[in-house]
C-alpha cells in the first residue's frame, strides 16, 4: 500500500469516527494504486546540475529515476562540481514530502561522480561515489606483495588494554593517590584510563583465539607520565605514548609478571605477542630557553658536537654520534621544565635521566626479553623464548634509523623506526 493510499485510509477512518471531522469529499478518494511516484534530489546543488534555481523540488534535471524492479527505489547519478553543499529529496514536485527533516551535507575538495539513492519504503537517502571504468584496475596494480612476508601471514589482534577488559579494579588508579588529574583514573571521560588491563585480555584469550587471532597486537604497554597538559588540555597517559619508563609496564595495566604470564599463555595457545614499542614518542619534558619553536633546517644552523664543530649526522650512519652538548649543539637550548621533569625517565634500568653536559648517542640495547626491548616492535614467537639480534640500517636524512629483529623458531620480521631529528629542532616535545 503506497503512502497515499495509507493516508486516504486514515483519513476515512478519521471521519468515521471523529463527528467534529468534515474533511472534502475529494480527500476520500484514494489515488490510483499504480500512480507514479517522483523523487528529485534538492538542495543549494540544483542550479551546478541544471535547474534553473536551487531547492526546487519541481526540476526535472535532477530527479531520481525509479530503479526498475523496484517499487519503492530510486537513484541516480551526476557529475557534482567541488565545494560544500546540503540536499535532501522532495517527492511528487512539492514540499508536502521532504526527506530527511534535517539537511544532509556532504564536501568534495574536486569535481567527483556521485551516486544518490531514496528508498520511499524507509525513507532512507544513499550517496556514494562512482568510480570512473578501469579505477579498479589501477589500484590493483598499485598493490604489491609485502616486503614483510612472516608479519603478512599472521592474523593480528590489534588491542588497547586500557579500551579492551578491566580485570583488575586494584589497579585502576596506578596506586596513585589524588584525583584524575594526579592517577589519570576517569571512565567518564575518553581522555583519561578507563580501567582495562593485562589481566583483562588474558582472562578473554578463549575469545581472541576463537576469533582465528595467531598474533596480539599491544599498543604501547610501558609506563607513563599519568597525566600531561592542565586545564581543558589536561588527558592521561592511557594510549601509551607518554613513556618514562620502557623497563617497566604501566601500572594502570599491571605489572611485569602478569606481562610474562599473559605471553606465556599466549605463546601455549599459539599466538605471538607484539609490543609496539615507540622510542619517538615520550613524556613532554624538554622546552627551550629561548621560547622560540619554529623549525631549524641543517642548512641554515648545522648540529654542532660538544666542542662547537659543525658535522652532518649522515655521516655517522651505523657508528654512534659525536660528544654532544645541549648548550652548543641545537639550534635552541634544550632544558627541563622542572626538576621532576629532569629525574622521571628512566634510560635504563637501575638509573635516571643523566644530567651530565655531554652525551653520546648509541644503538639501543635490549635488555632482558621479558619487557624491555626498545624498537617500534617486538614479536615474541611460541612457543621458544626471542632471540635478540640488533643492527644498524643505512637511512636517508634528517636522523639515522635502528632495526632490530628478533626471532623464534624461525626468522621473524625486521622492525624500523627512525630516530628522527633532535627536539631542539623540531616544535619541541619529548627528550
Amino acid at each position: 500500500m503506497t503512502r497515499r493510499l495509507l493516508a486516504a485510509v486514515l483519513g476515512s477512518t478519521l471521519l468515521a469516527t471523529t463527528a467534529a471531522a468534515v474533511l472534502p469529499a475529494a480527500t476520500l478518494a484514494a489515488p490510483e494504486a499504480d500512480e507514479a511516484r517522483t523523487v528529485t534530489l534538492v538542495g543549494d546543488l540544483q542550479s551546478e546540475l541544471g535547474c534553473d534555481e536551487d531547492w526546487a523540488p519541481a526540476c526535472e534535471s535532477t530527479r531520481l529515476a525509479p530503479v526498475e524492479g523496484s517499487g519503492t527505489h530510486y537513484r541516480s547519478t551526476f557529475e557534482v562540481p567541488a565545494g560544500r553543499w546540503e540536499y535532501k529529496v522532495a517527492l511528487d514536485g512539492g514540499w508536502d514530502e521532504a526527506y530527511p527533516e534535517q539537511n544532509l551535507s556532504f564536501e568534495v575538495q574536486g569535481p567527483a561522480t556521485l551516486e544518490f539513492s531514496f528508498d520511499d519504503e524507509t525513507d532512507a537517502m544513499g550517496l556514494v561515489p562512482v568510480l570512473p571504468e578501469g579505477e579498479e584496475d589501477q589500484d590493483a596494480a598499485l598493490a604489491a606483495d609485502s616486503l614483510r612476508a612472516p608479519v603478512t601471514r599472521e592474523q593480528f589482534y590489534f588491542v588497547m588494554a586500557d579500551r579492551f577488559a578491566n580485570g583488575d579494579t586494584s589497579n585502576d588508579t596506578a596506586q596513585i593517590a589524588g584525583d584524575r588529574l594526579e592517577h589519570g583514573f576517569d571512565p567518564t571521560d575518553k581522555g583519561f584510563f578507563h580501567g582495562g588491563d593485562l589481566a583483562g585480555i588474558q582472562d578473554r584469550l578463549d575469545y581472541i583465539e576463537g576469533l582465528g587471532t595467531t598474533a596480539i597486537w599491544l599498543t604501547p604497554s610501558f609506563k607513563n607520565r599519568p597525566v600531561q597538559g592542565s586545564g581543558a588540555d589536561a588527558s592521561a597517559g592511557y594510549h601509551g605514548y607518554w613513556v618514562t619508563d620502557f623497563t617497566q609496564i604501566d601500572p594502570h595495566l599491571g605489572t611485569n609478571e602478569e606481562m610474562e604470564a599473559l605471553i606465556d599463555e599466549a605463546h601455549d595457545r599459539g599466538m605471538k605477542v607484539y609490543f609496539d614499542i615507540i622510542t619517538n614518542h615520550t613524556a613532554d619534558v624538554i622546552d627551550y630557553a629561548e621560547g622560540e619553536y619554529g623549525y631549524v633546517d641543517k642548512e641554515t644552523e648545522p648540529y654542532r658536537d660538544a666542542a662547537g664543530n659543525a658535522f652532518d649526522d649522515r655521516d655517522y650512519v651505523n657508528k654512534p654520534f659525536p660528544l654532544l652538548d645541549p648548550e652548543t649543539s641545537f639550534p635552541y637550548t634544550p632544558v627541563f621544565r622542572t626538576e621532576e621533569d629532569a629525574e622521571v625517565k628512566v634510560r635504563r634500568a637501575g638509573s635516571t635521566t643523566a644530567r651530565s653536559t655531554t652525551t653520546a648517542a648509541t644503538p639501543p640495547s635490549p635488555a632482558s626479553p621479558a619487557c624491555t626491548a626498545t624498537s617500534s616492535a617486538w614479536t615474541t614467537s611460541s612457543p621458544r623464548t626471542p632471540r635478540w639480534s640488533t643492527a644498524w640500517s643505512t637511512s636517508t636524512p634528517p636522523g639515522p634509523t635502528w632495526a632490530s629483529t628478533v626471532s623464534g623458531s624461525t626468522p621473524s620480521s625486521t622492525s624500523t623506526w627512525s630516530s628522527g631529528r633532535s627536539s631542539a629542532r623540531g616544535a619541541g616535545g619529548g627528550a
